[in-house]
């Protein structure tokens, strides 16, 4: 039998993991990273609420940098979603190393429609077009129950 040292135990040499809450949401990681935060009332008040969230995902993944950026893209699709398709929505984020995807899915059929110019007195229709200059590349793809607003960026 072996007895145990007294005293404190060596401290690991690995990088502790990012401090701060976890997200809400189901994490996985299987080769990529990826965070789906499912069901989400279309409430405008829960958009403030997905900002705190995305923001600890990219902590968490140590995409601190992006936070801004993806903040101010969920934010958009997020807003739509509620605004335009009124129906529960998803917000899923995907990290493979090298870009990371957003994607907004609700159960509302019609397409995104960016307008090309918005007077400057609006109040809305900002939100694609903010999104196309901020994501690397973005699109939509429809499905039997609804469509996916999806975008992504690179650090």
């Amino acid at each position: 039998m072996t007895s145990r040292p007294q005293g404190r135990l060596p401290q690991s040499s690995l990088r502790p993991a990012a401090d701060g809450p976890l997200p809400e949401g189901r994490l996985v990681m299987d080769g990529f990273a990826r965070w789906v935060l499912p069901s989400i009332q279309p409430q405008a008040e829960r958009v403030p609420y997905l900002r705190r969230q995305v923001e600890r995902v990219l902590h968490l993944w140590r995409l601190d940098a992006l936070a801004w950026q993806v903040e101010l893209v969920v934010t958009e699709l997020a807003t739509n979603a509620v605004r335009h398709a009124r129906t529960l929505f998803t917000v899923a984020m995907t990290w493979d190393g090298r870009r990371l995807r957003i994607e907004v899915s609700d159960a509302h059929p019609v397409p995104p429609e960016p307008r090309e110019e918005v007077s400057p007195d609006a109040t809305g229709g900002r939100g694609l077009l903010l999104v196309e200059q901020l994501a690397d590349h973005w699109g939509y793809e429809p499905h039997e129950r609804g469509k996916t607003i999806w975008c992504d960026l690179r650090p």
